[in-house]
């Protein structure tokens, strides 16, 4: 069982800080979280949704998409921090005895995504969301200098305000399906629930999904609840930025997603929650093209565009037609593999250069080509540009604006995405080209292209969907459309 899995590598990561020790067990936890995480994905997606323990755990199509982000995020992103936080030590920007610390958390922040993944009731992932808090806290404030305990305590206090409205919007749910289905934790259970939603009171249910799209929204990053997320990616070590992106987000994501399907089966029908939805959607891109355009530090340009992706999937989900919804869940798998790169291979430039200052950092192709080539399809990637994956979902939302009859809609988020484009394409050119800043070590491992394979699968999917990866993507479309 995976979640045990990940609790025991937690506990493990205690018993000594010694760099044999903690790789040996990394990579043992880690080679069974793919393979019982990767045994659960298969058997849902072929043998449909199933349950654990009386019920207790529960997976289907949609819980199979995140649960395949978060074992393949957790693997890439751990083998990276093997290396990178090993000379964050021979640096001494750390002591070695809090590398115990950091694996301890790593692995107790995957325990906790996991949890939300799993679980058929409402009221246990608020729980987990909430778990997530309390361990990226600490790994927010890690490095423990003022700007970073400074980051760590803006993202709790906005976290947990945020995460306070999900919890009253959860109890006005209990309090509308009390009646119809116990006084218990069933009351809360997504596969239940949908069997009574249309004797759900209209009044509770507005309620408690205006308070649960605003409460997790601010775990999304969602404008105008998004103020904690540059300043905790900027300060946060680099994957533990990666893991906050393109994980937490997307955990947080697959909350209101829950409730999404829920409450339109309800007499609120489908168009209440997809428009509050849309309109957080356009509201992230809206406001992003500013920072980005504006931004001087590269990870808080990372973390911008993060909310801007957000916004997409916003739109592409809230909108609620069967292209767009496809789109959405094919966005949300590209972008994770595609934001999880950027920042591992931006933490290692930052390391390099000493700086997180765009000005400051020039010439990358001169010193570090493959950084460079990596950054370059990194860029395309981010950006939506054919022939990327990111291209094709981002065209099916689209298509699905201005088929549904929303032209105006269709037109301002493709003059974002072109200006958020445009953004990206100045920062990274002055970055890659010109005479580098600085006495930097020339030169670089080919090994370091190997940090690319998410981004050539991002390039694959957007040249061929394998028809395996389309039927799971109708199925994560049928549970989110249909309820169940």
């Amino acid at each position: 069982m995976f979640i045990g899995v990940a609790v025991i590598a937690a506990v493990g990561m205690l018993i000594s800080a010694k760099d044999t020790y903690l790789k040996l067990l990394n990579c043992v936890a880690l080679i069974l979280l793919t393979v019982s995480g990767g045994w659960t994905i298969r058997k849902t997606l072929t043998q449909g949704a199933h349950g654990y323990a009386s019920g207790a755990f529960y997976w289907d199509a949609l819980s199979a998409l995140l649960l395949t982000v978060i074992v393949i995020i957790s693997v890439y992103v751990i083998l990276y921090s093997l290396g990178y936080m090993e000379r964050e030590v021979h640096e001494k920007k750390l002591p070695r005895k809090s590398l115990k610390w950091y694996y301890f958390w790593i692995w107790v922040f995957i325990a906790t995504m996991l949890l939300v993944v799993s679980t058929p009731n409402l009221g246990i992932i608020w729980v987990g969301i909430e778990g997530t808090t309390l361990a990226t806290t600490l790994l927010v404030g890690f490095y423990r200098n003022k700007k970073a305990v400074e980051a760590a305590w803006k993202y709790v206090i906005l976290c947990t305000v945020g995460i306070s409205f999900a919890l009253l919007g959860t109890m006005l749910l209990f309090a509308a399906a009390a009646p119809h289905l116990g006084q218990s934790i069933t009351a809360l259970d997504w596969r239940m629930l949908p069997k009574v939603a249309h004797q759900l009171d209209s009044n509770l249910v507005r309620l408690g999904v205006i308070f649960t799209v605003v409460g997790y929204g601010a775990k999304v990053g969602f404008v105008p609840m998004h103020a904690w997320l540059p300043d905790a990616h900027s300060q946060a070590p680099s994957p533990v930025s990666a893991l906050l992106s393109a994980v937490l987000l997307n955990c947080a994501l697959y909350a209101i997603l829950r409730w999404y399907s829920l409450a339109r089966l309800t007499t609120l029908g489908p168009d209440f929650v997809g428009k509050i939805l849309m309109i957080f959607g356009l509201l992230s891109l809206a406001l992003m093209v500013g920072f980005i355009i504006m931004q001087k530090d590269i990870k808080r340009l990372l973390a911008y565009s993060s909310v801007e992706h957000m916004g997409i999937l916003a739109l592409g989900f809230g909108l609620g037609t069967q292209l767009a919804v496809w789109g959405a869940s094919l966005h949300l798998l590209l972008h994770a593999l595609t934001k999880a790169n950027l920042f591992v291979i931006i933490g290692s430039l930052v390391q390099k250069t000493g700086t997180r200052q765009i000005p400051r950092i020039r010439g990358i192709f001169k010193v570090w080509p493959y950084t460079g080539v990596i950054m370059v399809l990194g860029l395309l990637g981010i950006t939506g540009t054919p022939p990327f994956g990111t291209f094709r979902s981002e065209l099916s939302i689209l298509t699905g604006l201005y088929k549904t009859g929303h032209p105006l809609l269709g037109f301002l988020t493709i003059l974002f995405l072109t200006l958020i484009f445009a953004g990206f394409l100045y920062h990274f050119l002055q970055m890659l080209f010109g005479q580098p800043r600085g006495r930097y070590q020339a030169g670089e491992s080919v090994s370091t292209l190997a940090l690319a394979f998410p981004l050539l699968v991002v390039l694959f999917l957007g040249l061929f969907i394998p028809q395996s990866l389309n039927e799971a993507l109708n199925q994560v479309v049928k549970v989110i459309l249909g309820g169940v």
